[in-house]
């Protein structure tokens, strides 16, 4: 199992490779071809690349150190962890450019969201819960996400990202025993924040064919499935108490996603790249 994720994640560096080589295998769509991408869900996210303020080593001792996670590439300016079958990686700046956060979040077995909160409490405090999203049978750090089946705990690493186990019932991969950095299977969301989040999520479909989730859904923000979705975030205030809240605001941010062809997307008026592989 071990050398097959190996490979996997080699496998994704060499795709990026190629893409770098041959840039006629790489294609940044517009509207007038829109007609072109047919419809379809993508497989899952490969890798998100964020940038960081925080020392690398401080990052380290969080996500190997209490999250359990392998470093798969470290260098001068940049390391990255394997989560599951995506990696994470972040990039070093000088924090006089500003002090980035994103949200991202990782999927979990459907049946683990109580064993996930309990192993997190011993490493980490959880955010509490607003009440609208509170489910009476669970404690109040448990969010219930009714629209997407969906159960999560959320909490920040030391550079201020918000990060989220969130368990999607509907993917029905129940796994027994109790929970374990192993049970971290992939990086399910990666957030972009937008102007205008109707505008954004529909530039994603048109120029590479992912679709809203859920697909009943009359607003569209969230693109892709329960294996990976690409959110488009307000620009708002995150947080209900006084003293925590935080402004979700625009900063670098590149996804790998695996899809059916190489591809790559560039936000109009924002400095995000989403770049599509085959899975």
């Amino acid at each position: 199992m071990e050398s097959t994720r190996r490979k996997f994640i080699k496998d994704s560096s060499l795709g990026m490779m190629l893409i770098a080589l041959h840039p006629e295998f790489c294609f940044t769509f517009n509207q007038d071809n829109a007609s072109k991408v047919k419809p379809f869900q993508f497989d899952f996210i490969k890798n998100i690349r964020l940038l960081t303020s925080a020392s690398l080593e401080v990052m380290k001792e969080f996500y190997v150190g209490k999250l359990g996670l392998e470093v798969d590439n470290e260098k001068d300016s940049e390391v990255t962890f394997v989560a599951g079958v995506s990696t994470i990686t972040f990039v070093k700046i000088d924090p006089v450019m500003g002090n980035p956060w994103y949200h991202f979040a990782f999927n979990i077995p459907e049946n683990k969201i109580l064993k996930a909160r309990t192993w997190q409490l011993q490493r980490t405090t959880l955010i509490l819960t607003p009440q609208r999203l509170r489910d009476t049978r669970f404690p109040d750090d448990v969010r219930h996400f009714r629209n997407w089946n969906a159960h999560s705990v959320f909490f920040w690493d030391p550079a201020g990202n918000l990060l989220e186990y969130i368990a999607r019932h509907d993917l029905k991969n129940g796994a027994e025993g109790e929970f374990i950095t192993r049970d971290i299977l992939n990086v399910s969301e990666i957030g972009f924040v937008v102007d205008d989040q109707e505008k954004e999520a529909h530039d994603i479909h048109n120029n590479l064919g992912i679709e809203v989730y859920p697909k009943t859904s009359n607003f569209w923000w969230a693109m892709g499935n329960e294996n990976g979705l690409l959110l488009c975030l307000p620009k708002r205030v995150w947080g209900e108490k006084p003293g925590a809240q935080k402004r979700f605001n625009v900063f670098e941010t590149e996804t790998t996603i695996a899809g059916h062809g190489y591809k790559k997307y560039n936000f109009s008026s924002f400095p995000y790249q989403i770049y599509m592989e085959k899975g």
